[in-house]
């Protein structure tokens, strides 16, 4: 036998004896009866109580813009910073703009087609072109057939005097957010009203110019505290209820069945929005100045010092004629007319709100006249102040054929409105009444 074939006969037997001397040791062996301790297991993890809230992705494509900088923007880009519009004043626009090509009334006289069509469907593109800061259009629909072709979506079927975002002073102005979206601080009515018209819709592009950059604040709790602070959220519902940051809509534009996520309405909203140029100017206001109001005029009527809303015929059942009673004030500022049409609840509205004096509060720290408050007097002169709100308050319901000689005129406001929320777009044989 050889020396290593010996070596190896050695090394196997020191580890026999090496395991047998071990396995005694532990008290174990071939004994059935010995019972091996348990393996412990590992515990699995727990879910943490308290979690961190997950930091939605940030948006990359506005972090850099500063106060002052001017963009194009999608509408769907624009996130609200109050819950409620006055569906009224998005009515008015949307009965205004979309002129009926087919209308009988001036068929017979392409030049007065004409000229109804440039002051409803062609108000559509000037009001746009001074929106996105681009002044007016570069001169009125030559044709019918040119007004028919134009169209927002469409760029090339309509000019502006100016190139879109030229004009600062008329854009409407955002914020840019901790997460790098952009927050309206103003222009939730215009946004809407070309959210809505059907050649707008969530993708048109407007521009905008950018108000304060906030994207280097650590949350949304911050950045929604400042923006309570420096009074650029209005958190309030419809009913002027408060409410939280997480109940405001996602979007600009009329709530509805089809879409989520749509805005509230503000009765209030829309009856200060008509007492403009009568009550107060809207020149320089306040973020949020025509909310103020309707919060001070829902006080006056809590308080039985103005009559409430449903105690005037604003909305169906009452008939658009009801509605659209004419209700003026008279030289020494008394009501005539009717009484409990939407024209009457604007004509009392305004009263109120002129009565104030100039350092009365009308809420918080705002007074009537840092909200544009319009002094009404007795006796007041041709191109007076009064004298405008006068003519203004008698026009609102006023319709859009000049009862001289039947040609087109402007309408008021108000027979939009009523007339596009009561009948829908203009269109013959609806109750718009052609």
């Amino acid at each position: 036998m050889s020396k290593s074939m010996i070596l190896r006969g050695f090394l196997r037997a020191g580890a026999v004896l090496m395991l047998t001397a071990t396995l005694a040791a532990c008290g174990g062996g071939d004994d059935d009866d010995d019972v091996q301790p348990p393996v412990a297991e590992t515990p699995a993890p727990q879910p943490d109580p308290h979690p961190e809230p997950e930091t939605p992705p940030r948006n990359t494509a506005y972090l850099q813009k500063k106060a002052g900088d001017v963009i194009q923007v999608r509408i769907e880009e624009l996130h609200p910073t109050q819950a409620a519009i006055g569906y009224d004043q998005i009515y008015y626009k949307l009965g205004r703009w979309q002129g009926d090509f087919d209308r009988a009334t001036w068929a017979a006289d392409p030049v007065l087609q004409l000229d109804y069509l440039n002051r409803t469907v062609g108000k559509k593109f000037d009001d746009y072109c001074e929106d996105v800061g681009g002044a007016e259009r570069v001169q009125k629909f030559q044709s019918i057939a040119e007004a028919r072709a134009a169209r927002l979506d469409q760029p090339n079927t309509f000019t502006c005097k100016d190139a879109p975002g030229t004009n600062t002073a008329n854009l409407k102005t955002v914020i840019v957010g901790w997460d790098g979206n952009l927050y309206l601080t103003d222009g939730h009515h215009t946004f809407s009203s070309l959210r809505e018209i059907f050649d707008g819709g969530p993708k048109l592009p407007v521009w905008v110019k950018v108000d304060a950059n906030y994207s280097d604040l650590p949350s949304a709790t911050a950045f929604w505290q400042r923006l309570v602070d420096e009074r650029r959220a209005w958190l309030r519902d419809g009913q002027n209820q408060p409410i939280t940051v997480d109940q405001l809509p996602t979007r600009v534009g009329l709530s509805n069945a089809q879409e989520p996520g749509g805005m509230q309405e503000d009765r209030y909203r829309s009856l200060v929005y008509f007492t403009r140029d009568i009550a107060y100017s809207n020149g320089d206001l306040p973020e949020f100045a025509e909310f103020l109001w309707g919060d001070w005029l829902r006080r006056q009527a809590a308080a039985a010092q103005l009559q409430g809303l449903d105690q005037y015929k604003m909305q169906a059942p009452a008939t658009p004629a009801e509605i659209l009673a004419v209700s003026t004030l008279n030289k020494d500022i008394l009501p005539t007319g009717a009484n409990d049409s939407y024209a009457a609840a604007v004509r009392d509205a305004s009263v109120k709100m002129s009565a104030l004096a100039d350092t009365d509060i009308v809420f918080e720290d705002r007074n009537a006249a840092s909200l544009g408050r319009i002094v009404l007097e007795a006796n007041a002169a041709s191109g007076s102040a009064t004298k405008t709100a006068r003519d203004t308050l008698e026009e609102l319901p006023r319709n859009d054929v000049k009862t001289s000689d039947g040609t087109p005129r402007g309408a008021g406001k108000l027979w939009f409105a009523v007339n596009y929320r009561t009948c829908g777009k203009p269109a013959a044989g609806t109750c718009w009444g052609w």
